[in-house]
């Protein structure tokens, strides 16, 4: 006939006193009914599936004790015998160990896992799996009070302190928020890893780098934590802490949360228009221009924006007029000839040509020579 365990208890996870001598044991209290799994024929009533308790039974436990990632901590067995309810209450802890030692488990308020297996003697099955839980010990303090309470952080001792040892502290922060705090073997962090609940992200707040690295000894990928020094948040990649922070260059600046348009040009840089993504800037002033005026200018091979003055985009007329003598045909220039291009001749109002002979003296044209008192007018543009 095939029994099994049917538990009607969950585990139950407190600290255990021995009040018979000074030392303190610790351990988890595990509570289970063992049951029949088959229908019994009794005279006058069939009684149903898992309705009748094995009492009396001689069974054996094997609990093993497993982290987060589900590696064995510590294992052990322990054999008893069901009451006349079917009823088993023992201590995992006071078990014969098989691997390590309850005490060497740490304790540092990081979920871990009981795995349960049951061997009942009289099936000669051997162990089988019962159930795993969840588990989260609370031990007792390095003093022998379940939790410790501090005023501050400043108060607590960092000497003589177990692994597991909890703290209460009632300003954990300086600014008078309370936090549940774990020695972690080298540190006081805080058990509920937040204690800042002005923090509308729940997030630790961390001076530096220094601190953050006292908070987090063993930093799991994902953690996160507000690092003061440089008002943002940090999260751990797996490999080191990461900052979210968002700066702005190269022609933008940050303004508190905003980016703002603004700043000086790092590198060089390229926008990109088309007839359908044009640039334009609206809302420019109207002034009236003024030699002091700059307009921009396009390198229509670069297309680097430069500026120029206004001045500098017009031609400059320097006129000057002569009397001429009879048969002249030479004159000199207002201003030192740059290029024939930009040289006019005009004798008595009809322009005429000439050959540059330096870059002071012009000739008329043979056809153009000239009678006493014919009017030469010379025309020059400065750029």
């Amino acid at each position: 006939m095939m029994q099994i365990i049917k538990k009607i208890i969950p585990v139950l996870i407190f600290i255990l006193m021995n009040k018979n001598i000074s030392a303190q044991t610790a351990g988890i209290n595990y509570q289970a009914l063992i049951s029949n799994s088959e229908e019994i024929q009794i005279p006058g009533a069939d009684v149903e599936v898992n309705q009748v308790v094995l009492a009396f039974e001689n069974v054996s436990f094997r609990f093993t004790v497993l982290d987060e990632s589900f590696q064995d901590l510590y294992i052990e067995e322990q054999t008893t015998i069901t009451d006349k309810n079917g009823m088993v209450s023992v201590i995992v802890g006071d078990g014969i160990p098989l691997f390590s030692t309850f005490e060497s488990i740490v304790w540092d308020g990081i979920l871990k896992y009981l795995n349960v297996e049951i061997d009942i003697h009289s099936q000669n099955q051997g162990y089988v799996v019962l159930d795993i839980q969840k588990i989260l010990y609370l031990p007792q303090s390095g003093n022998g009070a379940t939790i410790d309470i501090s005023k501050a952080l400043t108060d607590i001792s960092l000497d003589n302190n177990r692994e597991g040892d909890l703290v209460w502290v009632q300003d954990a922060d300086s600014q008078g928020n309370p936090s549940l705090m774990i020695w972690n073997g080298t540190n006081w962090i805080p058990v509920s890893e937040d204690f800042d609940p002005t923090n509308e992200l729940d997030l630790i707040v961390a001076a530096d780098a220094t601190v953050i690295d006292s908070l987090f000894p063993f930093p799991l990928a994902g953690n996160q934590v507000w690092n003061q020094s440089c008002s943002c948040i940090e999260v751990f990649n797996g490999t080191s802490w990461v900052s979210s922070a968002i700066g702005a260059s190269n022609g933008l600046h940050k303004n508190a949360n905003t980016i703002k348009l603004g700043g000086s040009l790092i590198e060089p840089t390229v926008i990109n228009t088309d007839a359908n993504n044009t640039l334009a800037i609206n809302g420019l002033q109207e002034v009236e221009p003024t030699m002091n005026n700059n307009v921009l200018t396009i390198d229509t091979n670069s297309g680097v924006i430069t500026r120029s003055p206004l001045g500098a985009l017009f031609q400059e007329e320097v006129t000057l007029t002569i009397a001429a003598t009879d048969g002249q045909n030479q004159f000199a220039t207002p201003l030192p000839i740059v290029t024939p291009n930009k040289v006019n001749i005009f004798r008595n109002g009809v322009r005429i040509g000439f050959t540059v002979i330096n870059n002071t003296i012009v000739e008329l044209e043979p056809e153009a020579t000239c009678y006493a008192g014919d009017e030469i007018r010379i025309v020059q543009f400065t750029n």
